[in-house]
């Protein structure tokens, strides 16, 4: 899930949001760095434009992430950012049956309103089942290296093997002003003008993209792309002054979760998510109305019965899992502080989920998603933003080295076992987002 410990705000110096209406291009976001440190990926991110100019950044600082401030993953990842970064991606990181009984009318932002909540809001909370996902195979050791990839436009050289169970698909570069999309099949990277967030599919053969332009109708769109063709099909979401940030598949591979935020002036706030069925082409909007949810990105749960995300009221901190009409299901209440993930929030096996440990941002707790219970693994590896899972036994995460950064695998005890990712420019660092697909 991406970082996000306050609401997006102009505290943390967002760019103006677009105005409504054919032909204005929306602006830029602000960046991860606010004044209250790095902001969690999965939160709000730029927005699309109604002209097809580029995208622009008014020169605010901003990450996009789990929160972007949150993944799942995701950012976080999860967010758990995001993951990816702050104002998109302000998020963390990491998704199916539908219920009957809810209405699938793109861009109407009632759909699947909320009507439950929690103990401290006054609604009611079921228990709900345990993540039960199909656990991954993992190799006893972590792969070494064989190929170096220097990514177009950037700093980055990329450290691959062809075991890797996660490979990058995307990245973007300065504040998301310019993405880089894999070409199908191969270890080339090209620019793309088209998406803002680029989230390939497990198979490698289809992507959800964030369009940066929106429809004649005012509508913001997201895209489902033919990874061998570039080919699309556009499905409406919501209207603006809503739009949707940091797109991650279910487990299943069938459907897609965006997080929604509203621009109001020149700030912006939580609204809810839309799962999107791949296959019919249409968004469920789901309107949450907890106060506390959703400064930080939506995630996946393991089973993909689920989303989650962070509810941060002053010093309380929990995690809430939603079903996909919108009704809470479950809150862990005592599972550590947010921290950005770029990618999944959730283990491969759906059992377990990554924060900072409570009493210091030195260490990453691992949790379980079926109960509140002590955290499974306290490890002691010193970032401010994760990748996400390699496997159920390690983990990839970014770390200072030198003037600059790397990304590594790392094991339950904070031992590095491969770098993955490098960049000599720390400045550039703070203003990319990297997302990984795992392969299967």
């Amino acid at each position: 899930m991406p970082h996000g410990y306050t609401q997006p705000s102009e505290a943390h110096g967002y760019a103006q949001y677009p105005q409504q209406g054919p032909g204005y291009p929306q602006q830029g976001y602000q960046g991860p760095q606010g004044p209250t440190g790095p902001q969690p990926y999965g939160g709000p991110v730029p927005h699309a434009s109604h002209d097809g100019a580029p995208y622009q950044n008014p020169g605010s600082p901003g990450y996009p992430g789990h929160p972007a401030p949150a993944r799942s993953g995701r950012g976080v990842w999860l967010a758990v950012a995001g993951g990816l970064l702050a104002t998109a991606l302000v998020a963390g990181g990491v998704v199916l049956a539908v219920r009957g009984g809810s209405t699938e009318t793109p861009g109407d932002p009632q759909a699947g309103t909320t009507q439950n909540g929690d103990p401290q809001t006054g609604g009611t909370e079921q228990a709900s089942p345990p993540a039960s996902a199909t656990p991954t195979p993992e190799a006893p050791t972590v792969p070494q290296a064989t190929n170096k990839i220097k990514l177009p436009g950037s700093s980055i050289t990329l450290h691959e093997s062809p075991q890797d169970p996660i490979k990058l698909s995307s990245y973007s570069l300065d504040w998301e002003k310019t993405l880089y999309v894999r070409k199908y099949g191969t270890d080339r990277f090209a620019k793309n003008d088209k998406y803002f967030h680029y989230t390939l599919n497990a198979a490698g053969t289809q992507a959800l993209g964030t369009d940066r332009i929106y429809d004649a109708q005012n509508y913001s769109i997201v895209s489902v792309i033919d990874q061998r063709t570039g080919a699309a099909s556009k499905i409406r979401i919501t209207k603006a002054p809503v739009y949707p940030t940091l797109p991650q598949w279910s487990p299943d591979g069938k459907r897609g979760l965006v997080t929604l935020y509203e621009a109001v002036d020149d700030t912006s706030k939580e609204y809810g998510f839309a799962i999107i069925d791949t296959v019919t082409k249409k968004a469920r909007i789901v309107r949450v109305k907890e106060k506390d949810a959703g400064t930080w990105s939506y995630f996946w749960r393991g089973d993909g019965r689920a989303v989650g995300t962070w509810a941060l009221t002053g010093k309380t901190q929990r995690i809430r899992f939603y079903d996909l009409q919108g009704t809470v299901l479950q809150t862990l209440l005592d599972v550590g502080t947010p921290i950005t993930v770029e990618g999944d929030d959730i283990s491969p096996s759906g059992s377990s989920l990554l924060t900072y440990c409570k009493e210091s941002e030195k260490e990453i707790c691992v949790w379980s998603t079926a109960s509140d219970a002590p955290a499974k693994v306290r490890i002691p590896f010193e970032t401010e933003r994760l990748i996400g899972w390699y496997d159920d036994k390690h983990i990839a995460g970014w770390r200072r080295k030198g003037s600059g950064y790397e990304a590594v695998v790392f094991d339950f005890k904070g031992r590095s076992q491969r770098v993955l990712a490098t960049t000599t420019d720390a400045k550039e660092y703070e203003k990319q987002f990297m997302r990984f697909t795992r392969e299967g």
